[in-house]
């Protein structure tokens, strides 16, 4: 058929490509495997390649962003010193300083480099509530962890400690305070005459603080005022008071706060044992209600002691207040300083009917009696034994 595709020839046939019908040329079979290979190789290579330069980022990116940290925790790091410092200084906590207030003053004190370094110390010791007022030695320069250890430590305290025996009067007692803290006895007199400032209980206004100074041990830091000293052993005293509701029980037995609180200083100078002391106080109040004198012989003594006399001078003829030998009622104001089993029996005195009592042993005991002829007995008895009558 004319123009049918049977009638071109093969060669020039469309659907074979001249290419097909290229020359042969020796070696390009294998240049071609060759470019093939190469482009395998490649593609295999170009993901390793990525990986490779993926961890060169990272690395890099670290390198930079670990920098730049470092720089940011340079610039806004915690200042704090390192190690437990050296030298020393005093740094006070008042009552009621938490870690913040104890920072504050220790970084004035040049103790720790700032305020954050002690209070993330405190908070990372878990002891923060643990932190006592007082006054501390604590090392100059310390790291915060230093410093919250030493003023944890009960041995940096520098406090003063002082015993106040039961029944020590006014006079015995400022000199022990000034042997102790390092105050003059003039400040301390001072301070124990200025009455309106020592916190003594509601309802009373003494003349002398005598009785109110509270037998007991105290520490006393280093930097505190007379007055300060006199408020801590009145401020004992009013806690006592409280405890025992000292008012009111004294009104239950018909008297003042006052004069069941001089009735203690008595028995406080008088009886040695416990179960003496309410006995002593009944005899007090048995011969008040008599109107007889109570013929307490140290009051007497003290009598002369306020005097600035000998008390051992005492010859029980002295026209004065305190001779209740020949005066009747309680003496002015209390002649010691009372502790709370004195204080106790004032206010809760034993049942009896006694008016009489002297020493009846080398030990101190006292015998109790109605009976005049027993008392006489009794006292000639101690004077022969030197029982101290």
């Amino acid at each position: 058929m004319e123009g049918s595709i049977d009638e071109v020839r093969d060669d020039e046939h469309p659907l074979f490509d001249s290419g097909d019908s290229a020359p042969y040329v020796p070696g390009a079979r294998k240049r071609s495997q060759r470019r093939r290979a190469r482009r395998r190789r490649r593609h295999r290579i170009a993901p390793i390649v990525a990986i490779v330069l993926i961890f060169v980022l990272i690395g890099v990116s670290y390198k930079i962003v670990t920098s730049v940290a470092d720089r940011f925790n340079d610039r806004f790091a915690v200042p704090d010193y390192a190690g437990s410092g050296q030298g020393f200084t005093r740094v006070k906590i008042s009552p009621g300083d938490g870690a913040s207030d104890v920072a504050a003053a220790m970084e004035k004190a040049g103790v720790v480099k700032s305020v954050r370094a002690f209070v993330d110390a405190a908070e990372n010791s878990g002891r923060a509530n643990d932190i006592q007022a007082g006054v501390y030695r604590v090392p100059l320069h310390a790291s915060g962890a230093a410093a919250m250890a030493a003023i944890l430590d009960p041995a940096n305290r520098l406090v003063s400690q002082v015993t106040i025996p039961e029944g020590y009067t006014v006079k015995q007692i400022l000199p022990l305070l000034a042997g102790k803290t390092g105050l003059p006895v003039a400040q301390l007199q001072a301070a124990a005459a200025r009455i309106p400032t020592l916190g003594l209980p509601d309802g009373l206004s003494p003349k002398t603080a005598e009785g109110f100074l509270f037998p007991a041990t105290y520490e006393f830091d280093p930097d505190q005022s007379a007055l300060e000293v006199m408020q801590q052993l009145t401020g004992q005293f009013d806690a006592e008071y409280r405890k025992l509701g000292f008012a009111a029980a004294a009104k239950a037995q018909k008297l003042t706060p006052y004069q069941a609180l001089i009735i203690a200083s008595l028995v406080e100078s008088e009886a040695k044992f416990p179960q003496d002391r309410p006995k002593v106080a009944r005899v007090i109040l048995n011969r008040l209600a008599n109107g007889t004198p109570i013929g307490i012989d140290a009051a007497n003594r003290y009598g002369l002691a306020v005097e600035g006399k000998d008390p051992n001078s005492v010859t029980y003829t002295e026209d004065s207040p305190y001779n209740v030998r020949t005066h009747t009622g309680l003496p002015p104001t209390p002649v010691s300083n009372p502790g709370e089993a004195s204080l106790q029996a004032a206010i809760a005195p034993a049942p009896g009917d006694w008016l009489y009592y002297v020493v009846a042993d080398a030990a101190g005991h006292h015998i109790f009696t109605a009976d005049e002829n027993v008392w006489v007995e009794a006292v000639a008895k101690c004077k022969a034994n030197g029982w101290g009558c």
